[in-house]
């Protein structure tokens, strides 16, 4: 379908084409196939358990919280979604100077933008949720088509968060820096629940029976869990209650409006601050000021550490695996060195971040061609930016392994040696199969990697299986080791050509 160039809906097809094409890429036939399989798999599903299912979900409603977690878990992670959204928009994709430079109107623009951002959001919820409406009409509830407009406001809910908390970054911190921000707190929010999930594992017993206390006392008296709390109306909109639906309907459309309305001038003033540059910052006048330092591995090591706290969306997308790393280390705290979990799962997620990091220093260095030509072994070189990422990592470990050292020396000794294990194999692995990308692929860096990224996995899996082993199966042990070794030799002996052409030079003439 074609719109009048110009409308709001011209503008609109254009941004979900532009959405659509970042999701699928060159994959569009596979994800129109498998999406559409899976849909009608959902749909049969809803189909066969609504019968039986919908009294219970119905009666679950007296008791709400289990329903009402999952529907505000989701809302949290949607706000996060949108917050990226947001931030892309604003400031990442850098079309607005010629959309402003336009005679369409800037509301008509932020509105889009905004709706195309609420759009992008409701996908995920529409796909996973509109089965059941329609499963719903056809077996004698119309009143799950509820879930329409109860997705879409919704997303325009969150969408209207998004926006808000993004142009509030921008007020306070500028454009450059609400780009940081934005995306630290994106990761922040999309780990928040899984953080607070792990809060029992952590309290002590008489500080989990006070909460529980409490949360019963709220649940069962009509406090502000129970079943009446307007913080449930979304449930009771679902199923065709006239005032939760309205009321919902009104919050999110509303908040949207509002959103528009308060903040659009905002966004333009925020986006062309990002297109002119903005002002330069205070500190490059007083660069006079700093004093050069010596020492090769010195400098090294504090130019790859800087490089990566300047670079927060590097930091944003390594955050997430910090945030899965400090619930691990205080389950590892309050269990001790006796838990057969923690330490694979430690070493595991160390190996991830070291890896991560090391495709940061090694792989995604600006300039390799000035590392390869440098007036030091390029061997060496490569080692320091090994060490910058590795270092950071187990540092974290350490002291973990510290504090259980005399409850449990054999554990300690496997966490350090197999964390230690794991991460640098990552690093090598970096370093022997290199694959040069830009900083900003490290998402979607195993996709782009080639066999090298199933070679770092197997090399994690073995330092995983080494730390099973040692913890009594110790017949399993040379199998664990055979994978480890397996994953460097292949590393080395499928890299030569790629080290040859990154860094100019054979890396085993100069060890």
């Amino acid at each position: 379908m074609k719109f009048k160039p110009g409308s709001w809906l011209w503008l609109l097809d254009n941004e979900m084409r532009l959405s659509w094409r970042g999701v699928s890429g060159s994959h569009f036939q596979v994800i129109a196939w498998g999406g559409g399989l899976l849909w009608f798999f959902m749909h049969w599903g809803a189909w066969t358990a609504l019968p039986g299912g919908y009294g219970v979900v119905r009666g679950m409603l007296q008791v709400p919280v289990f329903l009402g977690g999952i529907y505000w878990l989701c809302v949290s992670l949607l706000v996060s979604q949108t917050m990226v959204h947001s931030v892309n928009a604003l400031i990442v994709r850098g079309d607005l100077d010629l959309l402003l430079s336009s005679p369409l109107s800037q509301r008509t623009i932020f509105l889009v933008r905004g709706l195309g951002i609420a759009v992008s959001a409701a996908l995920l919820p529409a796909f996973a949720a509109l089965p059941l409406a329609h499963a719903g009409l056809l077996r004698g509830h119309p009143e799950l088509m509820a879930l329409y407009p109860v997705v879409a406001a919704t997303a325009l809910g969150c969408a209207a968060a998004g926006i808000l908390l993004t142009m509030t970054l921008v007020r306070l911190l500028g454009a450059r820096r609400a780009r940081t921000a934005g995306q630290i707190i994106s990761a922040v929010i999309g780990v928040i629940f899984f953080l607070a999930f792990q809060l029992p594992n952590i309290l002590s017993a008489g500080v989990k029976k006070n909460i529980a206390d409490w949360l019963k006392s709220q649940v069962l008296d009509a406090g502000i869990f129970g079943s009446g709390s307007a913080l449930w109306w979304p449930l009771r909109a679902i199923f065709g209650e006239a005032l939760p639906l309205l009321a919902v309907i009104a919050v999110g459309a509303g908040g949207f409006w509002l959103a528009i309305s308060l903040t659009y001038r905002r966004f333009i003033t925020g986006t062309q601050e990002t297109i002119t540059g903005g002002r330069a910052s205070a500190s490059a006048d007083k660069s006079s000021g700093h004093v050069f330092r010596s020492g090769l591995v010195r400098v090294l090591l504090l130019k790859e550490w800087k490089l990566i706290m300047r670079d927060m969306q590097v930091i944003s997308q390594a955050l997430v695996q910090i945030l899965y790393l400090i619930p691990l280390i205080f389950v590892g705290l309050k269990s001790g060195p006796l838990n057969l979990v923690i330490i694979p799962a430690l070493v595991a997620v160390a190996s991830m971040l070291a890896g991560n990091l090391a495709w940061i220093t090694i792989n995604a260095e600006d300039a390799p061609e000035l590392v390869a030509t440098a007036p030091v072994p390029i061997s060496k070189v490569l080692g320091i930016k090994a060490a910058a990422a590795v270092l950071p990592v187990l540092a974290v470990l350490v002291p973990l392994a510290a504090w259980w050292a005399p409850r449990g020396p054999a554990a300690a000794a496997t966490l350090l040696l197999c964390g230690a294990g794991g991460m640098v194999s990552a690093a090598l692995i970096q370093i022997w199969s290199p694959r040069p990308g830009k900083r900003g692929d490290l998402k979607s860096r195993q996709k782009q990697g080639g066999p090298a990224g199933y070679i770092e996995l197997l090399s994690t899996m073995g330092w995983i299986g080494m730390t099973v082993c040692f913890s009594g199966r110790l017949n399993y042990l040379p199998a664990a080791i055979a994978t480890c070794c397996v994953a460097l030799v292949v590393a080395w002996g499928s890299g030569e050509k790629a080290r040859e052409e990154v860094w100019g030079i054979r890396i085993r003439a100069e060890a």
